[in-house]
């Protein structure tokens, strides 16, 4: 109940902490996240995205070259230090700040809006300000649970954070197309950013009811009926023992 009553309270300060005219908008995967990829996209004007404390920033600037190459440019300034760091085409990113302002994350794709999505953590390392893949982390763990027509690993996209900068809700779904079985289903995974560890895994049907004011969504639409009875969610072209006697 504790933790439930300040996953709730987390809500409600970041929701604060957007203001008014960004309280409106709110992320694919996690719904305290600023939308990126639809603000800046296709436009010169810089996205400025400032800490909880009003002491740092993060600023989106969309950025194409003459072959029509494009990518989205994040310059971190203030206290937390100072970094560039090129996120890739930037396709449906969004970025949501710790609640204590040392540490940020973006979730991004590198291709369509349907995925596959990366998830990066902004914050110090020994002292200085750098960026963590937590993509490859989170896929391991998540593996292949499910039979698909091409092998696929998952979405790996930031719901929200748990407490402060070192520890963050991260969710692992299923790409929400006709390869794998139960496509668009999802697990959550806290993880200790600092160590780089796995702290606590929740299933989906847990992860709705514990994480439910974090969720964006897409994770809120994800269907529980798989979960319940993975076989209503079969791809039928996956599993061809079913179909040879139709």
């Amino acid at each position: 109940m504790f933790r439930m009553s300040s996953l709730i309270a987390l809500f409600f300060v970041g929701s604060m902490q957007l203001g008014f005219a960004q309280r409106q908008e709110h992320g694919f995967f996690s719904e305290m996240a600023r939308p990126i990829w639809n603000v800046v996209a296709g436009s010169p004007k810089p996205l400025v995205m400032q800490s909880p404390d009003g002491l740092s920033r993060a600023t989106a600037i969309y950025i194409e070259d003459v072959r029509g190459n494009e990518h989205i440019e994040l310059s971190i300034s203030g206290e937390i230090g100072r970094l560039e760091l090129n996120i890739g085409p930037g396709v449906g990113s969004e970025l949501l700040w710790a609640p204590d302002s040392k540490a940020f994350f973006v979730t991004t794709s590198d291709e369509g809006g349907n995925g596959r999505y990366r998830l990066i953590v902004v914050g110090a390392i020994a002292g200085e300000l750098q960026h963590r893949e937590l993509t490859d982390l989170i896929s391991a763990e998540f593996g292949h649970p499910f039979r698909c027509g091409w092998p696929e690993s998952p979405n790996v996209a930031g719901i929200g954070w748990s407490a402060d900068s070192h520890y963050l809700w991260v969710a692992a779904e299923v790409i929400a197309h006709s390869n794998c079985d139960s496509d668009g289903t999802f697990e959550a995974y806290e993880v200790n950013t600092s160590k780089m560890g796995i702290v606590r895994k929740l299933n989906q049907l847990e992860a709705k009811r514990e994480l439910s004011p974090m969720l964006g969504k897409e994770l809120r639409a994800a269907p529980d009926e798989c979960v319940r009875d993975p076989k209503l969610c079969y791809v039928s072209t996956n599993h061809p023992e079913l179909n040879q006697y139709k």
